[in-house]
């Protein structure tokens, strides 16, 4: 399966920091953010990163591949998801117990979807959606239609009888591995494991077959599990009215979309999920990250020997999409019995990269205690909610938004928290004192203390901020934040926080009367 090793040909760098990053910085946390982060990249474009622990017994291992729901095709949202439900499926090594009885299957599975496809698209006025509010269609399906998934049902079921369930978590488990996890978001997928050092191999062995020989087993029950994730997603009172949030702030750009639609999870075929297997799950668009008791050293060799063979693939396709400068204020009245009224200004933000982007956490922060002193003073219930998430996520490596958000208890007080809102973000047109700024900085250095003493939390930072950018990036960023003074936070709010950068959200009761209504 693995085939010959060579000698790999690129420089050892470890992290260094610039003198401009000095300057910026106080030596104080120059010393803090430094992180002795060793790489390596392998002819093959396969990225190592590795923050050497000697003395710990362990190793947080990660693997990293720059794809996620920003690849994905409207009518198929989610798929990016799904793909990484149907990695956990296995190989031919790993999940069958006679392969040479399961490929015949899987390969008359193949010819039989390819005909359901073709059969689908010459269809295509019988069950094109016609209506507006409904799914009105001629016809849902045609009678081959429902012949061939009937067949290629029965042969989901015939290569059932060949399936070992959870072979990989059972070598895992076995060799001393927990908190075995996969994470999808809109810019990566990810798979982790902490293992014993010594068991590193392991982690080599089956993430490099995952990669490279990955077998869609249970296609449809993995599709009904997503359907369920998604119910119980969409049944949180406030999901829906994020994700209406989502699409007015965001116009064009798929880091705005949701993680699909009920029409969309029917959509998905083992052709177009293997077409993104195959386009975005390849050694030069991947990148493993190590904290622990290992060695850059050690390493390269034994990474060399599971992913050396594999030889790089044309770049994968990025997404195209640019959001375009926005040219008004838009506005969403979301009216809804279950969740609690709110007010919520969203303005658009660049991506990490940007020198702007790590001034808006301390932003952020100024902003939430100065909304939380405000509803306090003007003698409004409520809370304050200040992110920049969009769908599940907070940073991004392209642009998206920052979130205020008041929420209160009814709706007796929307206008005037409205009214509240803005005129608190308002005042920080006056910057802000350094008391305000070094308890926004102190917070923000604790959670990052936080992060770098936890292996799992700092190895998706590393891995996060490269396929974001870069993981150079990460301490820079850091620093950044350090060195924010009282005039940054009056640039960036003239140059964000204006109004045709601004979309508002307003939730409240359906029952609500009349006159209110009127009054928004």
């Amino acid at each position: 399966m693995f085939g010959r090793a060579y000698e790999p040909t690129s420089a050892l760098l470890s992290l260094g920091l610039s003198a401009a990053f000095l300057v910026a910085a106080s030596t104080q946390a120059a010393s803090a953010y430094d992180l002795p982060i060793k790489e390596h990249v392998f002819e093959n474009g396969l990225r190592l990163l590795v923050l050497e622990r000697p003395d710990d017994p362990r190793v947080e291992a990660k693997i990293f591949t720059d794809m996620g729901a920003i690849h994905e095709t409207p009518g198929l949202l989610g798929a990016a998801h799904f793909q990484e439900h149907i990695m956990f499926k296995g190989t031919p090594s790993l999940g069958s117990s006679d392969w040479s009885a399961e490929q015949p299957i899987r390969e008359r599975m193949k010819v039989v979807e390819a005909e359901f496809i073709e059969e689908k698209n010459r269809a295509r006025n019988a069950i094109r959606q016609r209506g507006a509010i409904d799914d009105y269609r001629h016809e849902q399906a045609t009678p081959r239609m429902r012949e061939l998934q009937s067949e290629l049902a029965a042969l989901e079921e015939k290569a059932s009888a060949y399936r070992e369930n959870g072979a990989i978590n059972k070598w895992y488990q076995a060799y001393g591995g927990t908190n075995l996890t996969a994470t999808t978001e809109q810019e990566y997928m990810k798979f982790d494991i902490n293992l014993p050092a010594e068991r590193i191999d392991l982690f080599f062995r089956l993430e490099a077959d995952r990669m490279s020989n990955t077998v869609f087993r249970e296609f449809d029950q993995e599709r009904m599990i997503l359907v369920e994730q998604r119910l119980g997603d969409l049944n949180k009172p406030s999901t829906p009215y994020y994700e209406q949030m989502n699409a007015v702030a965001g116009l064009v750009h798929p880091v705005f979309w949701p993680e699909g639609y009920m029409s969309d999870f029917y959509e998905y075929t083992r052709a177009s999920q293997r077409a993104l297997y195959e386009e975005y799950f390849v050694v030069n668009n991947s990148t493993i990250v190590l904290i622990g008791g290992v060695s850059l050293k050690d390493m390269i060799p034994r990474v060399e020997h599971y992913f050396g063979w594999m030889k790089p693939a044309p770049e994968p396709t990025r997404t195209p999409a640019i959001e375009p400068r926005p040219g008004a204020e838009r506005r969403l009245i979301y009216r809804n019995d279950e969740i609690k009224p709110r007010v919520e200004f969203r303005y658009l933000i660049p991506g990490v990269g940007h020198p702007d982007r790590p001034l808006f956490d301390v932003l952020g922060e100024i902003a939430s205690a100065r909304l939380t002193s405000a509803l306090q003073t003007a003698g409004i219930a409520g809370s304050v909610n200040v992110n920049t998430r969009v769908v599940h996520t907070d940073r991004f490596g392209v642009p998206g938004t920052m979130n205020f958000e008041l929420i209160l208890p009814d709706a007796t007080n929307l206008q005037a928290a409205e009214a509240l809102l803005e005129k608190t973000l308002a005042t920080l047109h006056d910057g802000s004192d350094k008391g305000e700024l070094n308890a926004a900085k102190a917070k923000l250095r604790t959670q990052w203390y936080r992060t770098a003493r936890d292996p799992s939390a700092l190895a998706f930072e590393i891995g996060h901020f490269q396929t974001m950018d870069s993981w150079r990036t990460l301490p820079k960023y850091l620093a950044a934040r350090d060195a924010v003074k009282s005039d940054d936070i009056v640039r960036l709010t003239k140059d964000y926080l204006f109004v045709d950068n601004r979309s508002v959200g307003i939730a409240r009761p359906r029952h609500a009367l009349a006159a209110q209504e009127q009054q928004q």
